[in-house]
C-alpha cells in the first residue's frame, strides 16, 4: 500500500468521478485507475461500485474512508515536520527531473546556478509523472522538471523553461527514412514500440483513435534505451520527444497535420516558500537559453470516450496493455 495510492483513492472518494479525480491529482486517468486497483488488491475488496454513469463508495469504501484520510494526514503532517527538522541548513536543493526528460538536455542550466553560488548543494532523482508529482507534493524534492498535456494544479506553480515537438522515431532502413514529415494517417497500422512510462501516451492514443489510426503494438518497455534499440533494429516506430531522439541518433520524422509539442517547466509548491538557494536556481534556470525552443501548437485532444469499435490500438499476439485497457473500458472515464 503506498501513499500516492490512498491521495488517488481521497480524491475519487471527493468527486465521485475517476475522470475529474485524475486530473485533480495531476496524473493520468489510467494511471490513477491502476493505482485504485492495486490498493484494492491491498485491501483485499472492491473501494468503488463503477457504471456507466455513476461511481459510488462500497461499504468497504465507506468504511476505509476516515481511515485513509486519517492516514494521509498523519503521513503528511510527519513528513512536513521532518522536513522542517532536517533541513537546518537552506543550501540544499533537492531535483526531481521526469525520466522521459533527456537529462543531457537540462542539466547546463543547472550549471549555470552553480556559478559563484559553490555553496549550494544539488541532488537529483529521476520518476515518471505520478511519482514527481507526489514527490513535490510531500515535500521529498524542491524542484520538479516535469511536463504534462493535462492542466497543471493551482497547488503549484509553473514556470516554462522550453517547448519540443514529439516525433516518430524511426529505423534507418523505415519507409519513411529520407522525409522530413508525414500524415498521421500514414501510420495506420504501422508496427509501434510503446514507451509505458511516456506522460503522453494516453493523450497520443486518444489523438490516433480520434483520426481512425490503428497501431500494432509490438513491443512494451518502461526503458528507453530498449525502445530506442527496438527502433534501430527496425522492431517498429515510437513516438519519442525530439530531443530523445537527436540524443539517441535515431531518424525520425514529424507528423505534418497534427503537431504533438510538450512544454517543459519547472514545478514549485505554489504554497512552500523557496529558500535562497532554491530561488538562485530557479531563476536560473528560468534565465537559461535552452536554444531548441519551438513555438508549440495548440491542439486539443478530442473527446477521447471509446465507442464499441474503438479498440484502436491492437497488440499482436497478447492483451492490451493495462493502461490502453483501463483507458477503453473504465466506465468511470465517460
Amino acid at each position: 500500500m503506498e501513499l500516492y495510492q490512498i491521495r488517488y483513492f481521497l480524491a475519487v472518494a471527493d468527486t465521485l468521478n475517476f475522470t475529474r479525480a485524475s486530473e485533480r491529482s495531476f496524473v493520468s486517468q489510467p494511471a490513477l485507475t491502476k493505482a485504485i486497483q492495486r490498493l484494492e488488491e491491498a485491501i483485499g475488496g472492491r473501494l468503488f461500485d463503477r457504471t456507466k454513469n455513476s461511481v459510488q463508495l462500497t461499504e468497504l469504501g465507506r468504511a476505509m474512508l476516515p481511515n485513509f484520510r486519517q492516514l494521509y494526514d498523519g503521513a503528511n503532517q510527519a513528513r512536513e515536520q521532518a522536513r522542517r527538522l532536517t533541513r537546518e541548513s537552506n543550501d540544499a536543493v533537492r531535483v526531481g527531473v521526469m525520466c522521459t526528460i533527456d537529462f543531457h538536455q537540462v542539466l547546463p542550466g543547472f550549471v549555470e546556478s552553480q556559478e559563484g553560488r559553490s555553496e549550494v548543494s544539488l541532488s537529483f532523482r529521476e520518476g515518471n509523472l505520478e511519482a514527481l508529482t507526489d514527490a513535490l507534493d510531500q515535500g521529498d524534492v524542491d524542484v520538479g522538471i516535469m511536463c504534462s498535456p493535462y492542466d497543471i494544479p493551482k497547488r503549484f506553480r509553473a514556470l516554462p523553461l522550453f517547448s519540443e515537438h514529439y516525433v516518430v522515431a524511426i529505423g534507418d532502413d523505415h519507409r519513411f527514412n529520407g522525409r522530413a514529415h508525414i500524415e498521421l494517417a500514414e501510420l495506420h497500422r504501422e508496427r509501434y514500440c510503446e514507451r509505458v512510462m511516456c506522460e503522453f501516451s494516453a493523450y497520443i492514443e486518444r489523438l490516433l483513435r480520434s483520426k481512425g489510426v490503428a497501431l500494432e503494438v509490438v513491443q512494451q518497455s518502461a526503458r528507453e534505451d530498449w525502445i530506442q534499440a527496438l527502433v534501430r533494429a527496425n522492431f517498429g516506430v515510437a513516438f519519442m520527444p525530439v530531443s530523445i531522439a537527436r540524443a539517441a541518433g535515431l531518424a525520425y520524422v514529424h507528423t505534418a497535420d497534427v503537431p504533438i509539442v510538450r512544454q517543459v517547466n519547472v514545478l514549485v509548491q505554489a504554497e512552500r516558500p523557496a529558500t535562497p538557494a532554491q530561488q538562485a536556481v530557479i531563476d536560473s534556470l528560468v534565465g537559461h537559453d535552452w536554444g531548441q525552443a519551438v513555438t508549440p501548437v495548440a491542439y486539443t485532444a478530442p473527446d477521447a470516450t471509446p465507442g464499441p469499435t474503438d479498440a484502436r490500438i491492437r497488440h499482436a499476439g497478447r492483451a492490451a496493455s493495462p493502461a490502453a485497457a483501463a483507458l477503453r473500458t473504465d466506465p468511470a472515464a465517460q
